[in-house]
């Protein structure tokens, strides 16, 4: 989980630890990022998106509290887009 104390937040601090997050993880040869964020979350939900993420899907009642929430889904592989792109078409 990544969070921001709200006294905090606009000045760049999310996008700058998700970009992190990214690089460590492409350093570790992963083909693809997914996370989830509440339905709710406008701001991380645009932030991700800013930053390449695309909307998956959306889990219904995946926190314990019953919130749904978004699947969200960075590939980091060209080879990974084109087999998921040539996949979707069926």
């Amino acid at each position: 989980m990544l969070a921001v104390r709200e006294e905090h937040r606009g000045k760049g601090i999310a996008t700058k630890l998700v970009r992190m997050v990214i690089d460590r993880m492409i350093e570790g040869d992963a083909d693809e990022i997914a996370l989830e964020t509440e339905v709710t979350n406008t701001a991380a939900m645009k932030l991700y998106e800013r930053l390449g993420f695309l909307r998956s899907k959306r889990l219904h009642r995946y926190y314990l509290n019953g919130n749904s929430a978004f699947r969200f889904l960075l590939f980091v592989k060209e080879s990974v887009t084109a087999y998921s792109d040539e996949y979707d078409r069926g």
